[in-house]
């Protein structure tokens, strides 16, 4: 779907993945993209930023911002889109196929089309 340009369907799946993939690494004791981005960028944010401190909540919000207010629309404002869905989508597609890379790791999993096409799009640029 991503490499057709259905932005909006590649956000709403892979923000679905990546829930899905991120739980499992939870259960496994391991730690999800989302989960390590947060950590790592809330550290990283609060030594560049100044003014409000940012915590990894407020990380994880930014982070699923495109993904919940198009999946949700149960706020103020979700009417319009003050994003940028092929970015955002690209964002959650890396963060569930890292995730998905790091779970065949620890079960068996097979690598799917749909995998393989989005990582030659990624190298592409």
């Amino acid at each position: 779907m991503y490499g057709r340009g259905k932005y909006f369907a590649s956000l709403h799946l892979a923000g679905a993945a990546e829930e899905i993939f991120g739980e499992h690494l939870r259960r496994l004791g391991r730690k999800s993209t989302l989960s390590a981005w947060c950590d790592e960028g809330v550290e990283l944010v609060n030594l560049m930023a100044e003014g409000d401190e940012w915590t990894a909540e407020s990380m994880a919000r930014r982070l699923k911002y495109a993904k919940n207010r198009t999946k949700h629309m149960d706020a103020s404002g979700d009417a319009e889109i003050f994003f940028n869905p092929e970015k955002e989508a690209k964002d959650i597609l890396e963060r569930a196929v890292s995730d998905f890379y790091q779970l065949a790791g620890l079960v068996p999993l097979v690598e799917t089309a749909h995998i393989q096409q989005f990582n030659s799009c990624r190298q592409r640029g």
